[in-house]
């Protein structure tokens, strides 16, 4: 009985001893391979596609690709077009990311030039400069004291294969003043004048405008007291001049004088009961006189010598005259009657402005 239990122990321990060794083996893992005699076996049998592709011998791996959103490209947000105010600097930018080792160029539309590449211009045309900050990634094309001819189409370029562009479009500007209602206004004696100066086509409002009388910058604060002036800036800017009961020492010629544009004038004339239309009607009037009088004085003179030419082709004797002598009678008279008529004509011509017509 006990040979026996020993026998029973024995064959337990041996059974344990084989399952240790068999899992050793295994490493104590139950893989994908168990239970499969080969690899071909393995990938003909398997129910799983992707488990057969894990153990497909895999082919030679292609060129590196570098991925599209690693490539340089350009920030949409960047203005394409840019006002630029002539005589100032003009400044036109492109954001290139993720530009590595490409470089950045500027190139002038109008005759395909290369202005900038990188930070090196290439133009004798000093005005043109490219600059960089290391900490942005705005590459800016500056054009010193921009002139008319600077307008145009400008192009910013990446070193890629093939290229990348960014189109900017640069707009030069003169500011334009203008007083409305001129070149001539009317106002009444007592009432107020109020003119009116406007700023257009300026990037930005004027830093000041000055207004004129007789060349003389006006004093807000003068003796006459009544004067002032509002100004709104916007992107046209407007600045009125208000002077109440206007008097007779105000007429005259009023400019107003921006910061950033040329001058505009208009003439003030303060009426005392007379009406503006006459004020007109009477300088045109002695403008004409003066004409009738140069123009009479020259058809004179024409008279004075035909009629002096017609004097001394008559006889000096009595008698009955000649043939040649009768016809040069006749052309005195002709000419006594034709001076007068060419007066009156060109007297009514001018009076009405060549709009009638006149027949000899």
């Amino acid at each position: 009985m006990a040979l026996h239990m020993a026998h029973s122990i024995s064959i337990s321990v041996l059974v344990l001893v084989v399952i240790v060794m068999s899992d050793m083996t295994n490493a104590g893992v139950q893989g994908p391979i168990e239970g499969y005699n080969s690899l071909d076996e393995l990938l003909t049998t398997t129910q799983s596609v992707g488990q057969a592709a894990l153990f497909q011998p895999t082919t030679p791996t292609a060129a590196y690709t570098h991925p599209k959103w690693m490539e340089p490209y350009f920030d949409p947000s960047t203005p394409r077009n840019v006002t630029a105010l002539m005589g100032k600097s003009a400044y036109l930018s492109c954001r290139v990311r993720n530009l590595a080792n490409k470089t950045v160029s500027w190139i002038r539309h109008r005759d395909i030039h290369i202005l900038t590449v990188g930070s090196y211009t290439y133009t004798s045309d000093q005005r043109f400069q490219a600059t960089h900050h290391q900490d942005t990634d705005d590459w800016t094309l500056q054009i010193k004291w921009a002139q008319k001819r600077d307008a145009g189409m400008y192009e910013c370029q990446i070193s890629t294969q093939p290229v990348r562009s960014y189109f900017v479009r640069l707009n030069v500007v003169v500011p334009t003043a203008t007083i409305l209602g001129g070149p001539d206004l009317h106002v009444d004696k007592g009432s107020t004048i109020n003119l009116t100066c406007t700023v257009k086509f300026s990037p930005e409002p004027p830093a000041y405008i000055f207004w004129y009388h007789h060349e003389e910058v006006i004093n807000y604060d003068s003796s006459r007291g009544g004067v002032s002036v509002i100004t709104e800036k916007g992107d046209v800017t407007t600045s009125f001049l208000l002077i109440q009961n206007a008097d007779l020492a105000d007429s005259g010629k009023y400019s107003c004088a921006p910061s950033n544009a040329d001058v505009a004038s208009v003439r003030v004339h303060v009426l005392n009961g007379e009406h503006p239309e006459a004020m007109q009607t009477g300088s045109s009037g002695c403008q004409y006189n003066w004409l009738t009088i140069v123009l009479l004085l020259g058809l004179v003179l024409c008279y004075s010598q035909q009629c002096s030419a017609t004097a001394a082709a008559l006889p000096s004797s009595p008698g009955q005259p000649s043939t040649s002598e009768s016809a040069a009678n006749e052309s005195a008279v002709t000419a006594r009657k034709r001076c007068p008529a060419v007066a009156i004509c060109r007297q009514a011509t001018v009076h009405v402005r060549a709009k009638r017509s006149c027949h000899r």
